[in-house]
This record gives structure tokens, C-alpha cells and sequence, in this order.
């Protein structure tokens, strides 16, 4: 993939699988190549699915494209929703089912992110989570209280507050 932006940063000198080319289209310009990935899992959240698992996706997010690109895919979305309501869509982007190996329904299960329509971005949470993360002591408290203590989405969003 063509990535203009990194020409000239560290990247051509610590990542020799990174290429640096004359832009095909604008020859005086350079613009550098990066190998594609292949992830062994991606873990994608949908505004819907249906239950074969074709989903609904952010637009301005590149989900799709990681989905496509992984060997496996876990997909969480806000709602499980009939095959022709996903369809009718106006906005967003459809993954098919093919990409998809397991779906389950997880209203807000982007926090502390956002899910455009349905809620904002927890700022607090988020900055609670960077000042944590400054120290091994204070992120494994977070760890504890967030990730390893809830036993279910349901006691997650109980500890966070209810947002």
C-alpha cells in the first residue's frame, strides 16, 4: 500500500520490507510502499449484523479492509438485525458474512470508543486509561477493575459507570 506520508521518517531505515518509489503519478514525488498484513485475528465491532454475520461498518474506518485481510474475524455489533435492514443501509459499509467467522451482539461494545449515531467518545475513560498506562502498578489496577474483574459486558459497563 502507497504511503506517502512516512518518506524521510525512521521507517526507511528501520524497516527494510518498506520501499521507497518515484510516485507513478507525480514522478518528482516519493512515496513509500508497505507490504500487506496478514493478521491472524481481527476484532471488529459493527453498527449491525445479521446472524449469518454480514455487518454494517463504520465508513470512516478501515474495519473492512482488516477484516478482509485476516484469517479470522470476530465481529461484536450494537445489534443483530434482519439481512434486509443491513442492506437498505443509507450510510456505512457492508462486510458479507464471508469474512465474518463469529458475530455476537454487543450494544456498546465499542466503549470506551465511539459508535457514530449511537454514543460518543468516553473522554474521561480514555484519559483515565492513558494516565494508567504511564506505570506497570497503576495499569494493572486498571487491567483488574476493567478487563480481568467484569465478569460480563453487562458488570464492564456497570464499572465504567453505566456509559
Amino acid at each position: 500500500m502507497p504511503v506517502p506520508g512516512h518518506v524521510g521518517s525512521d521507517y526507511e531505515r528501520l524497516r527494510p520490507d518498506f520501499r521507497v518509489i518515484a510516485d507513478p503519478f507525480h514522478p518528482d514525488r516519493r512515496v513509500m510502499l508497505v507490504p500487506a498484513i496478514r493478521p491472524d485475528v481481527a476484532v471488529i465491532h459493527a453498527h449491525l449484523a445479521d446472524q449469518a454475520g454480514t455487518l454494517l461498518l463504520e465508513e470512516r474506518e478501515d474495519d473492512a479492509l482488516l477484516a478482509q485481510a485476516a484469517r479470522v474475524v470476530i465481529a461484536s455489533a450494537e445489534r443483530i438485525a434482519p439481512t434486509d435492514e443491513i442492506r437498505r443501509a443509507p450510510t456505512g459499509v457492508r462486510l458479507e458474512s464471508l469474512h465474518v467467522t463469529a458475530v455476537v451482539e454487543v450494544p456498546r461494545g465499542a466503549h470506551p470508543t465511539a459508535v457514530r449515531g449511537a454514543y460518543d467518545l468516553d473522554e474521561p475513560h480514555l484519559l483515565a486509561y492513558m494516565a494508567a498506562a504511564r506505570d506497570d502498578v497503576t495499569f494493572k489496577a486498571y487491567l483488574d477493575r476493567y478487563v480481568l474483574e467484569p465478569r460480563t459486558h453487562a458488570e464492564y459497563l456497570e464499572a465504567v459507570g453505566g456509559r
